[in-house]
């Protein structure tokens, strides 16, 4: 602090070493009027601080109460430990607006005895005020490294709550980006098809792959090892049902299913350090926030929940609503 700043203030903020600050302290003691004048001094500023922290440090906007259980998550205290429906958002620096309409939308199909949360994941660092503006429109946001697209948020949620009492996984969990992609098949489907005994439900339009390539061409190796990861046998000669878009809803049963394990080496690729072979394959712009893993997660995400059946794709007719476009839970 300079010698400008310093005769802003009283004599008593000043800075002293061990034997000065004692000195300055029988001063205090011994004149009434430098008393006065320092207790009116820590009062006012008192007040101040109280007003700022009142305020949101100047801001005019209302804020949910909040509780932060670490520096990366921001959680309201009226929390429920439980939920019939969480409604999931992988988020970046798309706009607010389109995803606050996007989640009120999905909320609004959803039956109305159920209890429900929203957990929004944010893979770009905010602000306190930037973080409840998200908190506004949700019940949970929670700060994570901007890698391997939508795929890595979705694994990072089933890693974070697979054995967590104090979060615990829903009975049924929509994943989804911050818009309504393809909402010709999400509403439809959100509002017709998602029942009770849902077991995964794909809100994109549904294709088929065999073994790494999909029935329009495109070629993604690694989806024949997400099929030996998580169905424990080999990739079979024939397809098998994948979908695109990165937005479904799947039951807690079919993600406890999976052992924790797959969902964490999995998950563990997209954090592979630069050198990793990972970033060797695949398209000419593989890096974390757009891995061409990412791109094969999206397309297997039925089999990664046990609905592998390629019949569902030609029932369900890409796009259809109807009840033969998802896999229930007997």
């Amino acid at each position: 602090m300079s010698s400008n700043s310093d005769s802003k203030f009283p004599t008593s903020f000043k800075m002293y070493n061990m034997e000065e600050a004692w000195q300055a302290l029988d001063k205090l003691r011994a004149s009434p009027r430098k008393r006065q004048t320092t207790l009116i001094a820590l009062a006012i500023g008192l007040i101040l601080l109280i007003s700022q922290l009142s305020s949101g440090f100047g801001s005019s906007r209302s804020y949910p109460s909040t509780w932060r259980d670490s520096r990366d998550v921001v959680r309201r205290k009226d929390w429920s430990l439980t939920s019939d429906f969480d409604i999931v958002v992988s988020h970046y620096d798309e706009d607010i607006n389109i995803m606050r309409e996007s989640i009120a939308t999905v909320k609004s199909h959803l039956p109305k005895h159920k209890k429900h949360r929203v957990i929004i994941y944010t893979k770009k660092e905010r602000d306190h005020a930037g973080k409840m503006e998200l908190l506004d429109m949700a019940d949970e946001v929670v700060t994570i490294p901007n890698v391997g697209r939508e795929g890595e948020t979705y694994l990072s949620h089933i890693v974070r709550h697979y054995e967590t009492p104090a979060t615990n996984l829903a009975e049924h969990t929509i994943f989804m980006q911050p818009h309504v992609a393809w909402d010709w098949v999400f509403v439809p489907r959100l509002r017709d098809v998602l029942k009770p005994a849902t077991g995964f439900l794909s809100f994109g339009p549904y294709i088929t792959q065999q073994c790494g390539k999909d029935s329009h061409g495109m070629e993604f190796p690694r989806m024949n090892d997400i099929y030996v990861m998580f169905r424990s046998d080999f990739c079979p000669p024939e397809p098998v049902l994948a979908t695109w878009a990165g937005q479904f809803v799947v039951s807690r049963r079919r993600i406890l299913n999976n052992q924790l394990l797959s969902y964490q080496n999995l998950k563990a690729k997209f954090h592979a350090p630069p050198e990793h072979w990972i970033w060797k394959e695949g398209w000419h712009n593989n890096e974390p926030s757009n891995p061409t893993l990412g791109h094969a997660l999206e397309r297997t995400w039925p089999v990664v929940f046990g609905c592998t059946d390629a019949n569902i794709e030609a029932a369900c007719g890409g796009e259809g609503a109807t009840n033969v476009c998802q896999c229930l839970d007997r």
